[in-house]
C-alpha cells in the first residue's frame, strides 16, 4: 500500500537548502529494483494526496521535494488527467514561443506567481520499465514539465517569478 511522503518545503533553511542541490541520474538497473518502483509508487500518492499535508492539490512532483536526490517526477497531464512519470528526463525547446502562468508549488507554499516558460517541449525520458520514449507537450503539460524540471536542477519557480 503506497504512503505519503513528506514534502520539504522553503520553510525549513535546511530544507530549502536540499531543494536547491541539483539530482542525480538513476540507473537503469535501479528503477528495476522493487525498492525504486515503490518509491515512485509512494511520490505519486504523495501527489494525488497533497491536500492532507495542508497544500493545494499537486500538478506535478519531483523526487527532491520528498528529500530524494534523484532525476525523476510526475506530472498530471492536463489533457488526459492521467499521472506520467519521467525518469531521466531530457527536454528540448520545441519552438521560442513563450506564455506566462501563474504558478505554485507544494515546497514553496503559500506563494503564488507569474513565470514565463516555453510554449512547446520535447521531452525525452525512460519510462517505469527503464525503457526510453520521447514525447512532445504544448500548453500547461509543457509548463508543468519545465517547473518539475527545474526541480531537478534545484531550481525554484520563485526564483524566476516576473517581477
Amino acid at each position: 500500500m503506497p504512503k505519503a511522503l513528506k514534502i520539504i518545503t522553503i520553510k525549513n533553511k535546511d530544507e530549502e537548502k536540499l531543494l536547491r542541490q541539483k539530482s542525480q541520474n538513476i540507473t537503469t538497473e535501479e528503477i528495476k529494483t522493487p525498492q525504486f518502483q515503490e518509491f515512485l509508487d509512494n511520490l505519486l500518492y504523495t501527489a494525488q494526496h497533497s491536500e492532507e499535508q495542508g497544500n493545494v492539490p499537486a500538478g506535478g512532483i519531483a523526487a527532491v521535494q520528498v528529500g530524494e536526490h534523484k532525476r525523476v517526477f510526475f506530472i498530471l497531464n492536463y489533457d488526459t488527467n492521467q499521472w506520467e512519470v519521467f525518469i531521466n528526463p531530457e527536454i528540448e525547446i520545441e519552438e521560442f514561443l513563450k506564455t506566462t502562468t501563474k504558478e505554485g508549488c507544494l515546497s514553496v507554499p503559500d506563494i503564488l506567481g507569474n513565470v514565463t516558460r516555453y510554449l512547446k517541449v520535447k521531452i525525452r525520458y525512460q519510462n517505469r520499465e527503464g525503457e526510453w520514449e520521447t514525447k512532445r507537450y504544448e500548453g500547461l503539460n509543457a509548463v508543468s514539465i519545465q517547473h518539475e524540471e527545474d526541480h531537478l536542477e534545484g531550481v525554484l519557480f520563485i526564483d524566476k517569478m516576473v517581477k
